[in-house]
């Protein structure tokens, strides 16, 4: 199959799950090519892009000149504008159009023929690619995430999107559940886990005696400040306590400040975003993995986080809350623990367990590795990606 992925930016560090996807559909024969709406703003490491020959094209920034270019046969069409019609602005609209045509053009350009448009996250800047797919007559499926579900949504907007593709990936059950319920009931919807390479993670029994790690964008949704909380609680306990956090994100300076406030300055470190090679290092030597999600005040929540499957693919227990999908990853007290949000007593509890309790510590982490690798393997969710792909095009 020739597949084309239209994308709001590629690549991009905090969706490393759209380029693993990417990667094993090109391993599997298919061709894909990426449209995307905007150029990363920072620097990419990571193997499987170092490896990817892939071509991507870059949309223009639509301006106030560029309308006149509307009235080209390529997006004035009654296929297309019978999937343009929704409530918006129409600057929205014009904007939409152009980013079509610009669609469109590259797709002309190309020595193949687009078999079928896939999208991640249900957003309306990504509709184009509806658009751009009802002008060639192939079909359009988007991958639903979580912000774009949960976080403010438009529920007009969004129930649009999702009943004008042709079929809605979603990352859990518990999404799918809420898709039906909430948003549309007659679209297909299948579940592909956001996956990752397990075979890239290969533990060693170099582990810190007493080494929590985060790893994780500094926002709401991610808990941070409940983490910080529940390590502050267990401190006097651990004498060579360490709590390594990888990441960066709009909360450092109230996290660096509630690591003043907690003294414990000599006791967590901020090592930033580092490569895929420090990241494994870390996962490797970390007693616990510590990712404490909430769902935020604008409905905000995580999916299934890919650190979580990350620590579990090194025998890292993994420590998190009960909400959304992260219990279909975590089986509490088989190789995880799960707690209720914000929660810190819990959490300190379960953190010291961990540390503590060395035959606990190895069973969970076994059991984790097997359960990413059984179930949520990029390697065979891109084959589950590629099924829905395969029935639609033929």
């Amino acid at each position: 199959m020739n597949i084309l992925y239209y994308l709001g930016s590629f690549p991009r560090l905090s969706e490393s799950f759209v380029l693993n996807e990417i990667y094993e559909l090109e391993k599997k024969g298919h061709n894909v090519v990426v449209f995307s709406l905007n150029e990363p703003d920072e620097r990419i490491e990571h193997q499987e892009y170092d490896e990817l020959d892939i071509t991507v094209h870059y949309a223009d920034i639509p301006s106030y000149a560029d309308i006149i270019d509307l009235l080209s046969f390529k997006v004035i069409n009654p296929i297309v504008l019978q999937n343009a019609v929704f409530r918006a602005s129409p600057k929205r609209h014009a904007a939409a159009l152009h980013r079509s045509k610009q669609c469109i053009q590259f797709i002309d350009k190309l020595d193949l023929d687009i078999d079928l448009i896939h999208s991640h996250f249900a957003t309306i800047r990504k509709f184009s690619g509806r658009y751009v797919a009802s002008y060639f007559g192939i079909p359009f499926t988007v991958t639903a995430h979580a912000s774009d579900l949960y976080d403010m949504p438009n529920k007009r907007q969004l129930k649009h999107i999702l009943n004008k593709a042709d079929h809605v990936i979603t990352i859990s059950e518990y999404n799918k559940k809420y898709i039906k319920e909430e948003i549309t009931e007659n679209t297909p919807i299948s579940v592909v886990h956001a996956g990752i390479r397990p075979d890239k993670f290969d533990p060693t029994p170099s582990t810190a005696e007493t080494r929590i790690l985060t790893v994780s964008r500094f926002v709401e949704k991610k808990g941070l400040p409940f983490a910080i909380e529940s390590v502050s609680k267990i401190a006097g306990q651990f004498l060579d306590l360490e709590y390594h956090i990888i990441g960066s994100g709009e909360m450092e300076s109230e996290i660096k400040s509630q690591i003043r406030q907690y003294d414990l300055t000599d006791t967590i470190d901020l090592l930033n975003n580092v490569s895929d090679e420090k990241l494994i290092a870390e996962f490797d030597e970390a007693t616990c993995f510590l990712l404490p999600c909430i769902i935020a005040e604008s409905g905000d929540r995580d999916g299934v986080p890919v650190a979580l499957m990350e620590s579990m693919a090194m025998q890292t227990p993994p420590i998190s809350t009960n909400i959304s999908g992260i219990p279909e990853l975590i089986d509490d007290q088989q190789n995880g623990l799960l707690v209720e949000p914000k929660n810190t007593e819990k959490l300190a509890e379960a953190v010291s367990m961990i540390l503590t309790d060395s035959k606990k510590r190895r069973r969970f982490g076994e059991a984790a590795r097997q359960k990413v690798k059984n179930e949520f393997n990029i390697e065979s969710e891109a084959s589950k990606l590629e099924s829905v792909f395969v029935d639609l095009v033929n």
